[in-house]
């Protein structure tokens, strides 16, 4: 268990081991209360250890045990011998509940894939389904449900995002944005609750645009957002039918071919001028950092056999490979690219 609060610095201190340990515990027994549907049978009216020990066909000892370790990592609350469901456990672990976020979680969680981290190091294969692969797509869809409960919260985090991209009133007067492998889609829906002369085309699987869908009516903007099911890997939009492209979180499960074909695709649906923005995990030159950045390597090794944590020189190397220029790196603490496609005026043969 940790003992005081830790940090990591030149000096040997195995209360940072503790503290690796401890998270490991919280969230063991939140995938446990998950898989035993806790947070559904109190929802239920079931709010005491021997109720929902025999409506779950669980020890009482065991139960008890569980729900105390839940009250204290903030999941639910407790009086007397009654127990209740914390705020964040109510809006998203509550079977049936539109935001529910359980299964999602446990796919997060799964002990079995990470427990073979040195596994996948070894040989370089991923043991779980592709980021990229229909199979994935009940995990995308349960991460898109959840942001129903706090989309204009995360709203506020995406119109930072632009305003780091220099988009004005001015400049985004009328845009056509490609939203490519949009998840919840709220960074572009942002962008059009911001501007109402936006209109956004959200492309991903179908399972996942149910939610998409929900998410866009939640913030008012529906009616300027056209959803599209397809692919990242096989784009199939209209030549030069966007202004803007925007990649958000999908890149750095992509090889290095994979990202130049969805680029190239990205490339021919821009108009003269268009521009793109990649927003996925970027690493220092050195990849050190910045920021949580080097522990979004061991996610993707999970789900990716191809994909890396590139740098900014491995994006524009990517980028220029296909003809877009002005590839900039803009300051931010998860990785934020753009670049345009700029054609240059062939040369007038001599006469």
């Amino acid at each position: 268990m940790p003992r005081r609060a830790t940090r990591i610095d030149d000096t040997p201190n195995r209360d940072v081991l503790d503290d690796i340990a401890f998270g490991l515990a919280k969230a063991a027994a939140l995938k446990a209360a998950i898989e035993l549907e806790i947070f559904t049978r109190i929802a239920e009216g079931h709010r005491t250890a021997p109720a929902l020990a025999r409506i779950g066909g669980t020890s009482e000892r065991g139960t008890r045990l569980l729900l105390d370790a839940l009250c204290f990592i903030g999941m639910l609350t407790k009086q007397r011998s009654e127990y209740g469901l914390a705020p964040t456990a109510e809006a998203f672990l509550v079977k049936g509940q539109p935001a529910y976020f359980g299964d999602a979680l446990t796919g997060d969680l799964a002990w079995d894939a990470r427990g073979q981290i040195s596994k996948i190091v070894r040989t370089g294969k991923a043991i779980l389904p592709a980021a990229s692969s229909e199979a994935f797509e009940p995990l995308w869809s349960g991460v898109a449900a959840s942001s129903l409960v706090d989309c204009q919260e995360q709203a506020g985090s995406a119109n930072a995002l632009w305003d780091k991209l220099g988009i004005t009133a001015e400049n985004a007067k009328g845009l056509r944005v490609l939203d490519v492998a949009c998840g919840a889609g709220i960074a572009s829906f942002a962008l059009a609750q911001r501007h109402p002369s936006v209109r956004v085309t959200a492309l991903d699987r179908p399972m996942v645009l149910t939610y998409t869908k929900q998410i866009a009516e939640a913030m008012g903007i529906a009616s300027q957002v056209t959803l599209l099911a397809g692919d990242a890997l096989n784009l199939d939009v209209r030549t030069g039918a966007f202004d803007l492209v925007f990649c958000g979180n999908i890149t750095n499960y992509l090889s290095p071919e994979q990202n130049v074909g969805m680029f190239r695709k990205a490339y021919e649906a821009l108009t003269q001028n268009g521009r793109i923005v990649v927003n996925a995990p970027m690493a220092d030159e050195d990849r050190k950092g910045p920021g949580q950045v080097p522990m979004a390597g061991i996610e993707m090794l999970l789900f990716s056999p191809d994909g890396d944590i590139y740098t900014f020189a491995e994006y524009r190397g990517m980028l220029e490979a296909v003809g877009f220029s002005e590839v900039t790196s803009h300051k931010d603490d998860w990785g934020l690219v753009s670049a345009r496609r700029i054609e240059l005026p062939e040369p007038k043969s001599e006469k």
